[in-house]
């Protein structure tokens, strides 16, 4: 009986050829589709699922919400609160770890190598247990300056991975090499775990006793900080223990004031670890984790479009099943006279649907293997098919496929069982009128999927655009960026470095900072503005500030709205560190916003006004404003604006701005890094032209409009398929009309026409229904930029991707109208 069922099945498939191949491509597209999303989301969804008891490990995030600025949101928190949040709920809380990374550069037999340290408190290994290689977590991890490597770490200084005893010298910390002692290697960790841990530090406090800013403060937040749980305690009941200690226990009541909630303005967030990869980004705000983040709402988004191109694919095979049903309507009748029961014919019909769909999965397999690197290269990713590649894994690729075979073929088979031998034999109709309705409504479902998706690319791509064109504030265009020259070395020939890099040809200017434009560090302090006028704010305000080098503001073509830049040439321009009792006097910058968040309504009013604030490493200094100049978006524009103060604080300086006006850009690099070697040879050069770096803040959203075009092309070519194999069908069946249509005079072009139209309507009516829905979903997504495109393109964009289907699927009708209709009248009235 089954080979029976397998030899009518082939035979069905020899015999119609054109049928089962436009099914097997759709279908292999609707698998392939479906496999390399689920790679994606699969490996999204296992980020920290391997770490040992990490249920019970969680990280607390901090958010700052004060007045009339933007909120302040990060993954990181203030370096007195584990101590503290431990000791307060030690019954909830096992352990606690704060972790603090850093750039440093690593000598190793004359060669240097910049490399992210990061320093960890002694409890570390009691909340991540991580598989360790060579030594243990008991004996590895000690006392103060211990080091312990990934085996990549190990291999690549010291050229191989057991070096437990060997030294690994660090430069520099306050301006001194570190010899530390290896005393532990772990095995590398796997790549779906947000910890980014090369080297790891023994944390002691003396370390940062020149930054207080980092261990020693309950308001600036440096530190990632980590608690692991006692078994039965919940997050949620640790977050209200938090959470009250916040508002009735910590120092940040005195801080606030009596009349102020602590918690009304700053929000102390307590997440699990293996939600982080996905979720931390709600509680990050602009400042980045260890790794980059990802997006729940982007797993959701990319797993319901390998359904909806599943579900595209099996409406294909239902409609082109359906649609051939009354050529298979005899072989069903005679069927039954031979004595076949309906259940035979279904099982039949269903066998001949998983036929294809095995075949499907068999393409679609090979086409996962041929593009998966580029696949992988596109989401960031190396991907591999390993999950696959186990009984489990191969097991749920065949049930996949059995089950695709079974929904799509079940409709028809049901459908072809159906006919009742009497009426078959003796009837020549067509399928019903209500079958054809059936068929126009998922063609409807299918294109309307294809354009909503077709929006969403356009959209996502109109957005990266237009952020990318809009008028950020500043100039990005050849500018070729330095950092490290907050490094010692570089700190003490930070003068001679830049008149070098002055002598270089093509390079118009250089200019130092804390930072430039592009890069999301966040510096906030409080300022004070004393003896303020009328109008003014006489409380004290949180801003964001930046160290900005003689020269900055005209280099990056930041528009002067009052008063003057800072000048080199004036001493009392820059800060000079003062004690703990005295008082600095420099002068500042400040921005529009500042200006309006200060009080003053006109930007002039605040030229000549006073500042009063304490800056890292200066002391307190009273700033006299002399200088307005217009708003810059240091971030992306997924960011408003920030109020922001500039002044010059060389302590601070951590980069160099090259202009130049040159097009041998490989010989401009080539120059540049000769003079870094002569001047700074301890310390790796680390460059990027500007213009990269901007690019790079939407580089998220340019992967994802790729992506989205990439499923969206694969959806349209589904359905494309699906209209013309039901095009190749009407038109075959209507063969003897049209015919006789052509010996009554009609043209090509009007049985053309006549096809074409027949296909229009389900698609047109299905722009009517994906347009609103894609608007709207569009609309929503568009709100996480504080500046985006206008709604009128939003409308734009589905306007095109309405024509644009409704015109490929003309074609696609067209191209196998135009064959019927050339054909001679004598053959399409000979035919049966």
């Amino acid at each position: 009986m089954i080979r029976n069922y397998l030899v009518t099945a082939w035979r069905h498939i020899i015999n119609n050829r054109l049928f089962a191949a436009v099914n097997m491509l759709g279908l292999a597209l609707g698998i392939l589709s479906c496999v390399l999303i689920m790679l994606f989301v699969l490996d999204e969804l296992s980020y920290d699922n391997w770490v040992p008891n990490g249920d019970r490990v969680v990280r607390m995030h901090t958010g700052f919400y004060m007045p009339d600025r933007p909120p302040f949101e990060t993954v990181s928190s203030a370096g007195r609160m584990m101590p503290a949040l431990s000791s307060y709920a030690s019954d909830q809380v096992e352990a606690g770890v704060r972790l603090v990374t850093s750039d440093f550069t690593i000598l190793t037999e004359g060669r240097t190598f910049t490399e992210t340290v990061t320093v960890a408190d002694g409890s570390f290994f009691s909340v991540f247990a991580l598989p360790f290689l060579h030594g243990d977590a008991s004996t590895s991890f000690r006392k103060p300056m211990d080091v312990v490597l990934t085996e990549s770490q190990a291999i690549k200084h010291f050229g191989r991975s057991d070096v437990v005893g060997e030294v690994l010298t660090v430069c520099c910390l306050s301006g001194e090499k570190l010899e530390l002692q290896v005393t532990g290697v772990l095995q590398d960790l796997p790549e779906n775990t947000h910890l980014a841990l090369d080297i790891l530090v023994f944390l002691e406090p003396s370390m940062f006793d020149a930054m207080p800013n980092i261990l020693n403060t309950w308001t600036s937040v440096n530190t990632y900080t980590y608690f692991k749980l006692k078994p039965g305690r919940s997050v949620q009941e640790f977050q209200g223990r938090v959470t009250y200690w916040l508002d009735y226990e910590s120092p940040l009541r005195e801080m606030v004031g009596p009349d102020v909630v602590p918690s009304s303005l700053v929000k102390l967030k307590i997440m699990s670890l293996r939600d982080l990869h996905l979720r931390a980004i709600r509680d990050a705000g602009s400042m980045g984790d260890m790794k980059p983040m990802g997006n729940f709402s982007t797993v959701i988004a990319f797993a319901s479009i390998a359904a909806l191109i599943l579900v595209l694919a099996s409406i294909n095979f239902m409609n082109l099943s359906t649609a051939r049903a009354s050529m298979r309507a005899k072989e069903v009748a005679i069927r039954k006279i031979m004595g076949a029961s309906r259940r035979q014919l279904i099982v039949q019909f269903i066998g001949e649907a998983v036929l294809i769909s095995l075949f499907a999965l068999l393409i679609a397999l090979v086409g996962v293997e041929l593009l998966l690197p580029a696949y992988s290269d596109a989401v960031g990713k190396s991907l591999t098919t390993e999950v696959f590649e186990n009984g489990i894994g191969v097991a749920v690729l065949i049930g996949v496929a059995l089950l695709l075979g079974v929904v799509s073929g079940t409709y028809p088979a049901l459908y072809l069982s159906r006919y009742l031998p009497a009426h078959t034999l003796k009837s020549t109709r067509s399928a019903s009128t209500d079958q054809n309705k059936v068929r126009s409504v998922l063609v409807v479902v299918q294109f309307s999927a294809t354009i909503f998706l077709a929006v969403c690319t356009l959209v996502i791509y109109g957005q990266t655009l237009y952020a990318r064109s809009m008028d950020v504030g500043y100039e990005y265009q050849d500018k070729l960026v330095l950092e490290g020259l907050n490094g010692s070395q570089a700190r003490r020939v930070r003068e001679s470095l830049v008149e070098e890099l002055k002598r270089i040809d093509g390079v118009t200017s250089v200019t130092v900072s804390s930072e430039v434009p592009s890069q999301d560090r966040e510096n906030n302090t409080g300022f004070q503005l004393l003896n303020p006028p009328e109008g003014a704010r006489a409380d004290g305000v949180i801003i964001n500030y930046h160290t900005v080098g003689s020269g900055f503001m005209e280099a990056y073509g930041i528009n002067l709205v009052a008063g003057r830049y800072l000048s080199e040439y004036r001493s009392t321009d820059i800060i000079r560190p003062v004690g703990l009792e005295e008082v600095g006097n420099a002068a500042t910058m400040i921005n529009v916003s500042a200006a309006r968040q200060l009080g003053f309504s006109n930007p002039v009013d605040a030229i000549g006004h006073v500042l009063r604030a304490s800056i890292v490493s200066a002391g307190t200094q009273e700033l006299e404003i002399v200088g307005v100049v217009e708003d810059v978006f240091f971030r992306s524009l997924k960011f408003e604006v920030r109020p922001s103060v500039y002044f010059d604080h060389p302590e601070l300086v951590r980069a160099a701005t090259l202009n130049f006006k040159t097009n041998d850009l490989a010989g401009l690099t080539v120059e540049v890094d000769t003079v870094w070697q002569k001047l700074v040879p301890a310390t790796p050069i680390s460059r990027e032209f500007l213009t990269e770096m901007v690019y790079a803040q939407y580089e998220a959203e340019e992967s994802q409009a790729q992506l989205f075009s990439v499923f969206s092309l694969l959806a349209l070519i589904i359905g494309c398929l699906g209209l013309y194999g039901l095009a190749s069908f009407a038109a075959e069946r209507r063969t003897r009309e049209i015919g006789i249509r052509k010996v009554m005079g009609a043209r090509v072009l009007d049985i053309v026409r006549l096809l074409v139209w027949q296909f229009s309507l389900p698609v047109l009516f299905a722009n009517f229904i994906a347009c609103p829905l894609a608007i709207y979903a569009m609309h929503q997504w568009l709100q996480g930029f504080s500046y985006r495109i206008d709604t009128s393109l939003v409308l734009l964009a589905a306007l095109i991707a309405g024509v644009v289907a409704l015109g490929i699927s003309w074609l696609t009708v067209a191209a196998r109208a135009l064959k019927v209709a050339n054909a001679k009248p004598i053959h399409a009235l000979r035919y049966e």
